[in-house]
C-alpha cells in the first residue's frame, strides 16, 4: 500500500468525528492537493466517506474512515498475500 495512503487511513482513523482534507495535510505535513487525490481514491474504493454530495466546490467536507470496509479490504489483501 501506498505510504501517504496508509497514513491518511491511519489519520482518519484516529479522527471519529470526521477532518478535512487541509487538517489531514497539515498533520502530515503532506501537499493538499496529494492529499485530496488520494482521498478521492480511496472514497472511490469505499474505503473514505465523505459528508458532501457531489457538488463540493466552497464547501467544507469532512471525511471519515469507514472501518468495516477496511477491516474487509484487509482481510481480502491477507488472502491475496497468502498465495489465496
Amino acid at each position: 500500500m501506498n505510504e501517504v495512503r496508509s497514513a491518511i487511513l491511519r489519520n482518519l482513523a484516529l479522527s471519529a468525528e470526521g477532518t478535512t482534507s487541509g487538517q489531514i495535510a497539515k498533520d502530515l505535513g503532506a501537499n493538499y492537493q496529494t492529499v485530496f487525490r488520494h482521498l478521492q481514491d480511496l472514497e472511490d474504493l469505499g474505503l473514505v466517506k465523505a459528508d458532501a454530495g457531489q457538488q463540493r466546490q466552497g464547501q467544507r467536507v469532512l471525511y471519515r474512515l469507514d472501518k468495516a470496509a477496511r477491516d474487509v479490504a484487509l482481510a481480502a489483501y491477507a488472502q491475496y498475500l497468502d498465495g489465496r
